[in-house]
């Protein structure tokens, strides 16, 4: 699917959406200990608010002032920033809570993965903001903002500073990020 084309992505199912990120927590360890402690971590309880007030947003059911009191509850107990009026595909993990946040205009492709201190955002007002493919992986501590792409199946390594467009494929690592193929050949 086009990137610039999920900008006017249909509403997702719910139920749909919420079979999918919980599948994601039982990816590494099956069982049902593993799943519990998915459920009660902070950063799904932080997905499971976005799904709720997005799916409410999709379907212009007010929920203010509602929405801004429970999303304000999230981030002062979680650390995540996730407004509904984000685009996020099924089946993300928040790995470790604390210090999320993303953009509101922010799109988000299926599968992705973010790890805590991660900042999804624009240039300080101007500039736009990133598009995320499937499957992106984002480290600890990376930030990723402006008008940018990021394709399908990218690794940002912790702690980088993503400032343009990051093809498919690619692990982008660094202050100010330095994109890498899949055999260690820099761009």
């Amino acid at each position: 699917m086009d990137f610039r084309s999920r900008l006017e992505m249909k509403p997702l199912p719910f139920w749909l959406t919420i079979r999918a990120d919980v599948a994601r927590l039982r990816e590494e360890d099956p069982s049902m200990r593993n799943l519990v402690r998915g459920l009660l971590s902070q950063g799904f309880w932080a997905i499971l608010a976005y799904r709720i007030f997005r799916w409410c947003y999709e379907r212009n059911i007010p929920t203010q002032p509602l929405r801004f009191f429970i999303e304000r509850i999230i981030e002062c107990t979680t650390g995540i920033s996730i407004p509904a009026q984000a685009q996020i595909g099924k089946g993300l993990r928040i790995h470790h809570f604390g210090g999320i946040f993303i953009h509101s205009e922010t799109v988000i492709g299926e599968r992705c993965t973010i790890y805590q201190g991660v900042t999804l955002g624009d240039l300080g007002g101007w500039g736009g903001v990133p598009i995320l493919g499937n499957n992106v992986l984002l480290g600890a501590g990376a930030k990723v903002l402006g008008n940018i792409t990021i394709g399908n199946y990218v690794r940002i390594g912790a702690n980088a500073v993503v400032l343009q467009s990051v093809p498919s494929g690619y692990v982008a690592v660094g202050v100010p990020a330095v994109m890498k193929d899949e055999a260690g050949v820099v761009q």
